[in-house]
């Protein structure tokens, strides 16, 4: 899909291990277009690659969104279910390792992107949009 003032790509995916690298070459492919420097690019790769590293192999497929953004860089994955993962995004106090969500994911997301939010997309998913400046 394309917009007048930038392109929008968005991918539909299956779960498991086979999806990460599609992600990978995704985001890749429209961080060079986007002239986005490799560590910034590098940052977004793990900030996606923590929010999928609890979800379940089993479910309803993923979507990945990635556009250019007026300051740089914006990616929504969407199609997450690990509710205890959106509880720790959406948290304010201190955090507290539990099984099905072991790491501060909120902390380490928040340390690799500029901002991020969380959407509820249905009953029991929701996505997580994230900036990145591209400098």
């Amino acid at each position: 899909m394309v917009s007048e003032s930038r392109d929008i790509v968005t991918l539909s995916i299956g779960r498991g291990a086979s999806a990460l690298p599609v992600i990978r070459v995704l985001i890749g492919g429209m961080a060079s277009r986007n002239d986005l420097p490799l560590d910034r690019l590098d940052d977004v790769i793990l900030a996606v690659e923590s929010l999928l590293a609890e979800e379940s192999e089993v479910g309803s497929e993923l979507v990945l969104e990635v556009c250019r953004s007026d300051a740089g860089f914006r990616v929504c994955l969407g199609g997450l279910e690990n509710q205890r993962v959106k509880a720790a995004l959406l948290g304010t106090g201190p955090f507290r390792p539990r099984e099905g969500c072991p790491l501060d994911v909120r902390l380490l997301v928040g340390s690799l992107v500029e901002s991020f939010k969380v959407i509820e997309t249905g009953p029991a998913s929701f996505a997580v949009e994230m900036e990145k400046q591209a400098s």
